[in-house]
């Protein structure tokens, strides 16, 4: 590895300071500047980390997929070198390729303080990046929205976007334990709901933003509703005591499985198009479902709220469909959201 003279290493740590700045304010395009003349002065884990989550802070997680294997490929010699890549595998939907990665890597360093952080999270239901795990340059969460929200906020559940990018579906059981909500997306980016909260069923409730959130760029709907046994995606973040933001988790298997931890995110089937909202356990009742049809005609229903695609084109297809749980995966860092509530006093 070439050696930088003081001057240049000094120069080399500023821009690598100045680059984590920019991307806490998540001013992305200034972070991807200063951190690819970090890489240019030298190359190493600290940038490679730093571009992958730079890469994930503007949505673009096969690209930070992608360098995340070649951090675990080429950086062999320098402790950390997985662990992001570890984490990224872990929430795309690959937890049994994440673990067995995890087992090979602490082999090889058996005495890696993050290593045995992540085995101990990825070893629990509901893993969850805490305290170190949040250091960069292995910081294994997006910087987010937070000034606003009052210290007892924490994220109790998961909710879907609408294509309009100003209302959402929400888990009605949430709606009952909070006096103020926000959503937050899996780039940081947040938005305060707003009063006029409407019934979509028993299950689910129209929630209108005070701001609109980006929707995904595509998506496609299943024509047919799911049925018990298929194959499934779903996407939802993890509850947690406090408002931190953080990526969202794929979870893969069969509907009748406990795919859904809180419920509320959205649900693909294995073409990658949204087939259904994922609800978690009703009283007396498995984990359950609600088709995109079902959800099309509730939304009819209601008066002025709905459009004519909510979610997206119904596809018997989707033609962009070739790598399903990545593609999958990218678009829910916008679909699915943070649902970030205080509790009424």
């Amino acid at each position: 590895m070439t050696e930088l003279t003081p001057e240049r290493q000094q120069e080399r740590s500023e821009l690598l300071r100045a680059g984590e700045e920019a991307l806490g304010r998540r001013d992305v395009a200034a972070a991807l500047e200063a951190f690819e003349r970090a890489t240019y002065m030298l190359h190493g884990i600290d940038t490679d980390a730093s571009l992958a989550r730079t890469y994930m802070q503007s949505g673009q997680y096969q690209r930070a997929l992608a360098l995340g294997s070649h951090m675990a490929g080429v950086h062999t010699d320098v402790e950390g070198g997985s662990v992001l890549y570890i984490w990224l595998l872990h929430l795309g939907g690959q937890s049994a390729t994440a673990k067995r990665l995890l087992q090979l890597t602490h082999e090889r360093w058996p005495e890696h303080a993050l290593l045995d952080l992540v085995k101990q999270q990825l070893g629990q239901s509901d893993p969850l990046a805490t305290g170190p795990l949040l250091k960069p340059p292995i910081r294994l969460a997006p910087y987010g929205d937070s000034a606003h929200l009052p210290a007892s906020a924490r994220v109790v559940g998961t909710a879907t976007l609408l294509r309009n990018g100003t209302t959402v579906l929400v888990p009605a059981a949430l709606l009952s334990r909070t006096s103020q909500m926000w959503l937050r997306n899996g780039l940081g980016q947040l938005a305060q709901a707003q009063p006029g909260w409407r019934p979509v069923g028993p299950h689910l409730a129209l929630v209108p933003l005070a701001t609109a959130l980006p929707v995904a760029e595509y998506q496609g709907v299943a024509p047919d509703d799911p049925l018990p046994g298929s194959r499934a995606l779903t996407v939802e973040y993890v509850p947690s005591s406090d408002a931190h933001p953080a990526w969202p988790v794929m979870r893969v298997g069969t509907l009748g499985e406990v795919l859904a931890m809180t419920g509320g995110g959205p649900l693909f089937d294995t073409n990658g198009r949204l087939t259904g909202i994922a609800l978690g356990e009703g009283a007396g009742r498995p984990h359950h479902w609600l088709g995109a049809s079902q959800l099309q005609s509730a939304l009819a229903a209601l008066d002025g709220t709905s459009q004519p695609q909510p979610f997206g084109p119904v596809t018997d297809i989707d033609p962009r469909g070739r790598d399903a749980l990545a593609q999958v995966y990218e678009r829910s860092l916008r679909t699915s959201l943070q649902v970030i509530a205080v509790a009424p006093p």
